[in-house]
Parts: C-alpha cells; sequence; structure tokens
C-alpha cells in the first residue's frame, strides 16, 4: 500500500521565527554592513537614531553558532517584557482557575434568552466577547461558544453566520483596537519603549467606532434573512452548531458568592480602565502588581484556596509560554541583525524607499505591510515581537510616532485575522459556515473597513498620536 501523503501544514510559530533566523544569518553574510548613530532622549525615555549619520562598516557576517547563542540573548534582551508577559498571565490564570469568565457569559446567555427586542441580545453579547478581546486578550477560548449562540440565534430567527459575528468577529474587533489587550498593543508598545497601554481614550473609541459599524453591517443581513430565511449564507446547510452545542448550552448557575466575586471582577476591570485612562498608570510594574493582587481578591471572595490560586497562578505561566519563547528568539533575530550590522541598512534601504513622500504614505505602507504579513504569521504577539523592533525605529526616520506606527501594525494584524485562511479556518470550524460564502459576504464590509481605517491613520499621522 503506498503511504498517504501528510497534508501541507504551516510552520508553528516557533518554526518560523527560527526560519527568520536563519534568514537573517545569512543576510549578515549578503547585506553590506552600516550604522546610523543613537542617542538617548531624556525628555522621550527612549532610544533615538540620528538619521544624517548613515555610514559604512566593517562587515561581520555571524556564524551558525552565534546564531544559536543569539537565542539566549534574545531572552536576556527582552527579560522585562517577557517578565511582565509572565506575571500577566499568572493573573489571568488565576483568573481562569475561578471559571467566573465562562460561567458568567453562559449566565447572561442564558438570561438573554428571553429578551424581546432580537438584535438588542446580538449586540449585548458582540460587546460582552469583544470586550474579551479589547481588555483581557482572549480569543481562542471563546471560539467554542460559537454553537451556542448560534442556538440562540435559531430560536430568535437568524443563522450560524451572525452567531459567528457576535463571537469570533467582534471578539477579533475588539483584540484588534486592543486598549488594554497585553498580546498585541502591550508587546508592540513595550518593545516601542512607550508607556503602556498609552494613547488608551483613542484606542477605546476606535473599538467603539468599529464594533458600531460591524453590527450596523450585521443588522442589515439579520434584518434580511428574517423575512426571508432563504437568503442566509448557511441555508440548507447541516446545522453543525446544533451538534456542538448540548454540553456548552446549559445555564451556568452561580451562588451569591460566586455572583458577588463576578461582582468585585467586574469592578476591578472598571477600576483598571479608569486607572489607565485618567489616572495615567502605565508602569508594567504597577499594573502587573494590581493585576496579580486583584486576581487573588476575587479568587479568594469565589471561595477558591490557596492551592487553587497556585495551581492556576502556574497554568497561567504555561499558558504564555509560548509567547514568551517566541519573544525571546525574537529578540534574537535583534541580536543577530545588530551583531551583523546588518539591522541598520535595512532601516536605511526603507527610509530611502520611502523618500521624497509624506509621513502619512510611509504609515499607510506600514500598514500594508503589517496586513500582508499576518498571512504568513497569523499571531499578534509573534508579529509584534518581529517586525516592530524594526518598524518603530523606522517610524523615527520617516516621521511617523509610534504610536500611530502600532496602530497601523493592530489595523493589519487584527482585522487580516477574519480574511486569511490561515489564521480564520480555526474559528470558522466551529460553524457551517463556507470559506468562499463567509468571504463573499464579509469582503463588502472589509472594503469599507480598510477605507474607514486608512482615514484613520490619516488623522493620527495628522495630529501625532
Amino acid at each position: 500500500m503506498k503511504k498517504q501523503r501528510k497534508a501541507l501544514q504551516a510552520p508553528n510559530v516557533i518554526v518560523f521565527i527560527f526560519l527568520v533566523m536563519v534568514i537573517m544569518m545569512i543576510l549578515t553574510w549578503i547585506v553590506p554592513a552600516g550604522a546610523y548613530d543613537r542617542y538617548f532622549n531624556e525628555e522621550l525615555n527612549r532610544t533615538l537614531i540620528d538619521p544624517d549619520s548613515y555610514h559604512a562598516v566593517a562587515q561581520s557576517p555571524v556564524g551558525i553558532m552565534a546564531m544559536l547563542q543569539s537565542i539566549s540573548s534574545g531572552f536576556i534582551r527582552n527579560i522585562s517584557t517577557i517578565a511582565y508577559v509572565f506575571c500577566w498571565g499568572g493573573a489571568f490564570g488565576i483568573l481562569m482557575k475561578t471559571k467566573l469568565i465562562d460561567d458568567g457569559i453562559k449566565s447572561v446567555i442564558g438570561g438573554n434568552r428571553r429578551m424581546k427586542a432580537p438584535f438588542l441580545i446580538i449586540v449585548f453579547i458582540s460587546f460582552l466577547f469583544s470586550a474579551g478581546g479589547a481588555f483581557v486578550g482572549i480569543q481562542q477560548s471563546f471560539w467554542a461558544f460559537t454553537p451556542v449562540i448560534a442556538v440562540l440565534c435559531a430560536s430568535i430567527g437568524y443563522d450560524e453566520l451572525v452567531a459567528f459575528v457576535a463571537v469570533a468577529v467582534a471578539n477579533n474587533i475588539g483584540y484588534m483596537c486592543g486598549p488594554m489587550n497585553m498580546w498585541n498593543t502591550g508587546v508592540a508598545q513595550q518593545i516601542s519603549e512607550l508607556p503602556l497601554f498609552s494613547g488608551v481614550r483613542m484606542r477605546l473609541a476606535l473599538w467603539v467606532l468599529f464594533m458600531t459599524m460591524l453590527l450596523v453591517y450585521t443588522w442589515l443581513y439579520a434584518r434580511r434573512i428574517q423575512k426571508d430565511p432563504a437568503r442566509s449564507v448557511t441555508y440548507g446547510l447541516e446545522k453543525k452548531s446544533l451538534q456542538l452545542s448540548e454540553e456548552m448550552g446549559e445555564r451556568a448557575e452561580l451562588t451569591p458568592r460566586r455572583k458577588v466575586a463576578l461582582a468585585c471582577l467586574i469592578a476591578e476591570f472598571v477600576v483598571f480602565i479608569i486607572l489607565i485612562a485618567f489616572f495615567d498608570m502605565t508602569s508594567s510594574g504597577k499594573i502587573g502588581a494590581y493585576l496579580l493582587g486583584t486576581g487573588i481578591i476575587v479568587a479568594v471572595v469565589n471561595g477558591n484556596d490557596y492551592n487553587e490560586i497556585a495551581d492556576g497562578f502556574v497554568e497561567g505561566f504555561q499558558m504564555v509560554l509560548v509567547p514568551c519563547i517566541v519573544l525571546g528568539m525574537a529578540g534574537g533575530i535583534m541580536e543577530i541583525l545588530e551583531s551583523g550590522n546588518t539591522l541598520d541598512p535595512i532601516l536605511h534601504g526603507a527610509v530611502q524607499l520611502l523618500s521624497g513622500t509624506s509621513n502619512t504614505f510611509a504609515l499607510l505602507m506600514i500598514y500594508l505591510f503589517q496586513f500582508l504579513f499576518n498571512f504568513l504569521v497569523p499571531s499578534g504577539t509573534a508579529q509584534a515581537a518581529t517586525t516592530m523592533p524594526i518598524i518603530a525605529p523606522l517610524a523615527d526616520l520617516v516621521n511617523v510616532s509610534r504610536q500611530s506606527a502600532i496602530l497601523a501594525f493592530q489595523f493589519g494584524d487584527g482585522y487580516s485575522n477574519m480574511i486569511w485562511p490561515t489564521a480564520l479556518l480555526a474559528p470558522l470550524a466551529f460553524t457551517n459556515i463556507p470559506l468562499k460564502k463567509w468571504l463573499k459576504w464579509f469582503l463588502p464590509f472589509t472594503a469599507v473597513f480598510i477605507v474607514v481605517s486608512c482615514l484613520v491613520l490619516v488623522y493620527a499621522s495628522m495630529t501625532g498620536f
């Protein structure tokens, strides 16, 4: 018998980062070495490049042993960011141990089954799942709720596509805007030497704007299929979501004590937003301490004992292990580029390519690059770790603020997750929506989003956001 061929699979993100390291090592042998002069700006509290100081230097190619050694050097280089991600993961692990988030969502869904205004249910649920992406950075664990929402949608005359939008797409919009999402905004800002979660008011406004756009577009579709079910994207297809919803469809019962714990959790997140938005609590150390302390308080109120809290903390570390490895290896990429004097020639080449253009055009080119790059690396953390060390100094050289560059990165990374199959197929697997039909329905909204997001970036460039 002939052996069956294995299906072609996208490389693991760690494999991809290692391949990038190999490519960067090869470039140190090919690209003519050069360097910019750098200086530390005390007012901005960051290292800047003198744009007129580029000069050739001696070639210093990196060998295989040096490349492998750069991995450990990369961990040392990004140790402060890695430590904060571990702290964030530990705090989130404690919260996940309480199961308050999952049970709270199930309770809300169960309670909303009796609401009279059908689409207001979808609006509420969409913002609920979107907030998880915006403020906590939850994605994959929310996708499993799609079948439950599909059952709810069916009961009020909607279909699986509306459920998919309410869970996965709304969640992705929140994750993309990321007012306090550690995995894209947080990592990118830490690498770019910006205060953690700075610019939160702008991102909150964009979150509301894009969610409103999404819900209006979905409402027009939902109203249409309520009148004529035959116009549904999933009309005539087997309801896969109904088969998957049995386990999750039961409404979670919250005891009075757990309701108090859930109220504490919500209150602590509200206070968290206020502290960052209005009191400039942007120190990663203070934010980490706040999250850890409030996580322990919620767990104690919920009735978890000290062993469960400790187990949750450890499980949270395990949950963020891969992102931390990515951060370390991405630091290794920068070690290779700097050791081989190859980083600055890449920056110089990009500046020459963009010379004669406006800073707004340069910002839009960053957006385009991130949008396309996400096809290869559908991971916000991996993208931030591999591209922001180059994008941040490039932004300085083309007179674009680093905050605006991060916004372009967020738009390019986040939104394309609903377009590129490398990121889309996983959440879509919880529904019965064919990929082609999804894209046909979603591409008109994509065109509108791209226009609006470009206008936002033009505004950010003009105002120096």
